[in-house]
């Protein structure tokens, strides 16, 4: 009886050492936060295509796979034209759904990503915030101050999961590849039309240009 235990016990002693080495491994080539970023392009509401840089924040849940984790923030940069130049926001708890233009007042929305904070049930608002030839940002007061021209999100999101998205890493993302893409893995709560609602409050902002 003995002896036949011996190899059930070399085989749980290798198994446990095979799961240890690749705990150790995974756990130094694989911190416990990542990101992931790349090079946009944008096309606006009148037809211009900007590019942009986005780089989303991740915690990781678990060693396998690879890219198993929770959004926690979303930093975006891109050129704002003078006299702003190149412009660098940063959204805790957010990701960036639209980038637009018009009469010199860049907008950029958000979406609120699986690590925001609770909202009351059936509040649909999200956050709005425009940057002005100035570099000034502000929220704006009401609906009635946000172009109507603005109907559509038009920054790809991470769908449909980190994993999803991981070929796009430190790579140029072009409109056509973009759009195939967000066609496949449309977002998770609707048909992608921007809801904007009243002034609503931004979690945690940082902005640097």
């Amino acid at each position: 009886m003995t002896k036949s235990l011996k190899p059930l016990a070399t085989i749980v002693l290798l198994a446990t050492l095979l799961v240890g080495c690749c705990v150790w491994y995974f756990g130094l080539q694989w911190p416990a936060r990542f990101t992931l970023e790349w090079d946009e392009e944008v096309q606006l509401h009148d037809a211009r295509i900007i590019n942009i840089h986005i780089k989303r924040s991740y915690e990781r849940q678990s060693l396998l796979p690879r890219w198993n984790g929770l959004h926690r923030a979303t930093e975006i940069s891109f050129d704002a034209g003078p006299p702003i130049g190149r412009f660098t926001m940063s959204f805790d708890a957010y990701d960036v759904a639209l980038i637009e233009h018009k009469d010199k007042v860049w907008y950029v929305g958000l979406t609120r990503s699986a690590s925001a904070p609770p909202t009351r049930p059936g509040d649909w608002q999200l956050p709005f915030v425009m940057l002005k030839p100035d570099g000034r940002i502000s929220e704006p007061v009401n609906t009635g101050s946000l172009p109507a021209e603005f109907i559509r999100w038009n920054v790809m999101p991470d769908t449909p999961d980190p994993e999803g998205v991981a070929s796009f890493h430190n790579t140029q993302v072009r409109l056509p590849e973009k759009m195939r893409h967000w066609a496949a893995y449309p977002r998770t709560h609707g048909d992608d039309v921007v809801r904007l609602g009243p002034r609503t409050q931004v979690h945690t902002l940082h902005s640097s240009y």
